[in-house]
């Protein structure tokens, strides 16, 4: 520890501990209030790995104007300020409708939850609701048209559209002003004028047109249905007879037919047949100058195989021979590989063996100098030698 260092400095610290041990230490503030959440920073990692925020088209700068700026979309709808100046996109303008068809729902089934809350015995019931709204209707339309042809008209209101009609259709004929080609069922006759002439209004009812249309259209499709059963509308259902004699449209077929119809007239016919006795006499020439054609072809074949065949019956009594010379000559030539390899390992070991003995002369002669001069150099000593015990006997 950093105390062991400055021991030297100050004696009193070398009565002290080196460690300190304090039980009632609070590492950590525990709290009720906080939640501890275990977080497995391996799968948090795998999460938002490769994952990325894009900045493109966003502005969070401050503004100064009404519009609002672009920033991160957070997926909640939110609504335009009034007086903005900004129109609705068509998006926009959807997810305002089913905000505000979603409140409905939910007011809906708030009035629900409490008129079932509610004690109060007289309740209303799907049932009564649907003959309140009938009756509702039967008086719109009973007080339109009393407002249209007078508190006096007596209207069947099964059928209000039927009675519009025939009232407009009786002032018609006593006024003498019918008029063709505009529809009864839209119109209502109005007071006179102050001239004697009836005045009409003309109360368009696109929806009752798009329905009429609709119902023509599903008509006509049904027809068209009808008629593709039961002429063919596609390739798959055409017929062997019928494959040649599709036109462009029905009229083409038609006419194609018609043709086809006219060339089997009478004359016409011994015309065809005389044409095809001629064609048929043509054919059969050919047809026979074909198969002499191809009957020369064929011997001449067959001629030439023969020729082949006697040529090669001579050599096919040898044939039992030559498999055995050559399966001899190919163990000959297997034994002179053999053979071969043994010369060359023969020939590798001849010349270790040279070149071993050219290294050991050539030793020899340094054995042999050395040698010589070794015994020279003896003698040297030996005659010194000698020389020196003359001297030292005199």
């Amino acid at each position: 520890t950093m105390l062991k260092l400055f021991k030297h400095l100050c004696p009193q610290l070398q009565s002290l501990p080196d460690i300190y041990f304090q039980i009632d230490v609070c590492e950590e503030l525990c709290s009720d209030s906080v939640e501890r959440i275990v977080v497995n920073p391996n799968a948090a990692y795998d999460k938002f790995k490769d994952k990325h925020v894009s900045t493109k088209g966003l502005d969070f700068s401050d503004r100064i104007s009404k519009s609002r700026r672009v920033g991160y979309e957070s997926g909640e709808f939110e609504l335009l300020a009034e007086g903005c100046g900004v129109k609705e996109t068509p998006q926009q303008k959807y997810q305002r409708l089913v905000n505000e068809i979603h409140e409905l729902c939910q007011d809906v089934e708030q009035i629900q939850v409490t008129t079932k809350e509610s004690s109060s015995e007289e309740r209303l019931t799907p049932v009564a609701l649907a003959q309140q709204a009938a009756q509702l209707k039967q008086q719109l339309v009973s007080a339109h048209l009393d407002s249209l042809l007078g508190p006096n008209a007596h209207i069947n209101l099964t059928d209000p559209d039927g009675a519009l009609a025939k009232r407009l259709l009786t002032q018609l004929e006593v006024a003498r002003g019918v008029r063709s080609g505009q529809s009864a069922e839209n119109k209502t006759a109005a007071p006179k004028g102050p001239d004697g002439v009836i005045l009409y209004e003309l109360h368009s009812r696109p929806e009752q047109e798009k329905f009429t249309e609709s119902a023509k259209i599903a008509e006509l499709e049904r027809r068209l249905a009808e008629l593709e059963t039961a002429l063919g509308s596609g390739a798959e259902k055409q017929g062997p007879l019928s494959a040649g004699v599709q036109g462009t449209s029905l009229m083409d077929t038609i006419e194609l037919l018609q043709a086809r119809v006219g060339a089997l007239d009478a004359a016409t016919l011994d015309q065809v047949e005389a044409r095809l006795q001629s064609v048929l006499g043509k054919m059969n020439e050919i047809a026979k100058h074909k198969a002499a054609i191809e009957d020369a072809e064929t011997q001449n074949k067959v001629s030439q195989l023969y020729d082949v065949v006697q040529k090669w019956d001579a050599m096919a009594t040898s044939l039992p021979q030559l498999l055995q010379r050559l399966l001899a000559v190919r163990e000959l030539h297997e034994q002179a590989m053999q053979f071969g390899q043994l010369l060359t390992h023969l020939d590798t070991t001849q010349q270790m063996i040279n070149n071993s003995l050219k290294d050991n002369s050539t030793l020899l002669t340094q054995v042999q100098q050395t040698m010589k001069e070794n015994l020279l150099s003896v003698e040297e000593n030996f005659s010194a030698l000698d020389q020196r015990m003359k001297k030292l006997s005199k």
